[in-house]
């Protein structure tokens, strides 16, 4: 078995990849301005198999500089969902800013919802009702539920046109919480909690094959034996020759890195306080 084999690397045609999720312009023009400077892929996107095809479940940006910059060709770590017990939850987002009233007013100015009040408390602990796209619960403790205004529409652009809503007012951060204590010591300037509709995995693998996409980050994927700092140098990547070459120079690198005991495995969960 090859080393790449072993570690689930795979050097694969850039037009081969799918997001499951929409990316973030800003940060895609900010690895773009990176990866030029720099030179190196640091950490392979993280995808699974899907009809011959790879979904990216985490890697987005990456993937969007690749296929801006022209480059034929990624590393990905390719992953079975299944086999390797790869889990997926759901972000919801910390939304910051100057006014709850201000956020209020925006988001009722989306087309296509409508909005009604409810229990913060309810929307806190219980999943989102079956006809509700999100849940909102302000800093000062009212609650929301936005729904589509027609019951036809599409569900997944409405969610897309509120997310652009009020990211473009504010800063979003990504939170597991929903307890208020805990969200006011992340962000003192928090003026809402915007509790997102959970997706199933199968769902989100047969939208990206059919060419869409969920909201930037709602999806958090956990995944066993994560591949990081890999560091592989673009000259070879990008460059226009067989893809078999490109695998045997893949293969190459990885074992002058096992040789320079550059590799090392932490079975148990780890801080990293240098990110």
């Amino acid at each position: 078995m090859s080393l790449a084999h072993s570690l689930a690397l795979e050097i694969v045609p850039v037009e081969l990849a799918l997001p499951h999720e929409r990316h973030n312009p800003q940060r895609v023009e900010e690895l773009i301005t990176r990866l030029l400077a720099e030179g190196r892929l640091v950490n392979p996107p993280v995808a699974t198999p899907l009809n011959g095809r790879y979904v990216i479940l985490d890697g987005a940006t990456r993937l969007t500089a690749f296929r801006r910059l022209g480059y034929p060709h990624i590393i990905l770590q390719v992953v079975d969902l299944y086999a390797q017990q790869v889990q997926m939850h759901m972000w919801h987002h910390l939304v910051r800013g100057d006014s709850s009233a201000d956020f209020l007013s925006t988001l009722q100015r989306t087309p296509g919802l409508v909005w009604a009040s409810a229990p913060a408390a309810t929307l806190r602990t219980e999943p989102l009702p079956a006809a509700a796209l999100a849940a909102v619960i302000t800093a000062d403790g009212a609650g929301y539920v936005a729904c589509a205004a027609d019951p036809t529409a599409d569900r997944l652009e409405l969610l897309h046109a509120l997310v652009d809503a009020y990211s473009a007012w504010g800063t979003v951060e990504r939170t597991l919480t929903t307890d208020p204590d805990l969200l006011h010591a992340q962000h003192a300037d928090w003026v809402a909690l915007v509790v997102l509709p959970r997706f199933r995995v199968e769902s989100v693998l047969d939208l990206a094959a059919r060419g869409r996409t969920v909201p930037a980050g709602i999806t958090r994927f956990l995944i066993p034996g994560r591949i990081l700092r890999l560091n592989a140098p673009l000259d070879r990547l990008i460059a226009h020759e067989p893809l078999a070459e490109k695998r045997a120079w893949l293969e190459e690198l990885l074992a002058q890195k096992l040789a320079h005991r550059q590799a090392r495995y932490y079975e148990e969960p780890v801080f990293l306080l240098d990110e």
